[in-house]
């Protein structure tokens, strides 16, 4: 879930609409992904953390030139090497580290519907943080639904018998991470090997720490091994999907599409049996109803804008 590149020229029909299903497909695969996660529940956390920036890496790589070409994935990659831009990645890479921590914690420690409340927030604190950092204006609506998604975080404090600290904590580290991400206007892949590369020793590290404790998954096996190497293609090509279909649709459209991603991992919780009570059930109420108004108020900035 990176910036894309802006159209350069009116996509047809044709590429919005496999604009459109390209986007869907990443917003899909993202709110899916606790399934895939599932799967791990017998690896230690720190190594599943590891395993997925390691493997990241030369699927990022291979990405760069299925995206671009091998010219112009060269360059590209040479583009994100000066040292502003490495020192923007570099800072970028830290809050995807905490993000992809606290979401493989909280989807391993059954608390998916808790992540998903993570990322029905974040387009909110988007806007906040345009309001307080950029000066941006907003409308009546949005505040409306900045006032309902704060009454119903307080409500969600109330259900959970303490304020859900890892989803706030999860949408503010993607928030920040998006932030830093408008400063670096590279591809998202690329910007994916660069932090990922950057994460490496972190994540070697993470793994001499998991092997202290027990053998790693990586080497109970090959079953195993292969489905830890899979987190590389499983982080990789949903950004793939999402950078050509953003490059295909309007920002409306990318912007009501990034629902899915969170619907579906709520929907993935139920069916886990996770807890959802009815003073959670208010909360996320008062949150979907901000969300309506921002969803409304979207399309209708987009038909004055026409």
């Amino acid at each position: 879930m990176s910036q894309a590149a802006p159209i350069t020229a009116s996509p047809s029909d044709l590429e919005r609409r496999t604009g459109f299903l390209a986007g869907a497909f990443a917003y899909v695969a993202w709110g899916f992904l606790p399934l895939y996660l599932k799967l791990l529940s017998a690896i230690d956390v720190r190594e599943v953390l590891a395993q997925r920036i390691l493997w990241a890496a030369p699927s990022a790589f291979i990405a760069v030139f299925v995206m671009s070409g091998w010219r112009a994935g060269w360059r590209e990659i040479a583009t994100a090497l000066t040292p502003r831009m490495l020192g923007t990645l570099a800072a970028s890479a830290c809050f995807i580290f905490v993000n992809w921590g606290m979401y493989v914690y909280l989807v391993l420690n059954e608390r998916v519907i808790e992540s998903a409340l993570a990322y029905f927030l974040a387009p909110l604190v988007s806007v906040a943080i345009g309001v307080l950092f950029f000066k941006e204006s907003i409308t009546t609506p949005r505040v409306i639904a900045l006032a309902l998604a704060l009454v119903g975080v307080v409500v969600q404090g109330f259900a959970l018998g303490a304020p859900p600290w890892m989803a706030l904590g999860l949408c503010a580290t993607w928030s920040v991470y998006a932030v830093i991400r408008k400063r670096a206007p590279v591809p998202a892949a690329v910007g994916l090997l660069i932090e990922s590369l950057a994460l490496a020793p972190v994540a070697i590290g993470l793994l001499v720490w998991a092997a202290s404790a027990a053998p790693l998954g990586f080497t109970l096996g090959w079953e195993m091994a292969l489905l830890l190497a899979v987190a590389g293609p499983v982080t990789a090509i949903p950004l793939m999907a999402f950078a050509f279909g953003a490059r295909r649709v309007s920002f409306t459209t990318l912007g009501l599409l990034q629902f899915l991603a969170p619907t579906l991992q709520f929907l993935t919780g139920i069916a886990f049996g996770e807890s959802f009570t009815p003073l959670r059930a208010v909360s996320f109420g008062l949150i979907w109803a901000g969300l309506a108004f921002f969803s409304w108020d979207t399309l209708r900035q987009a038909k004055l804008n026409e």
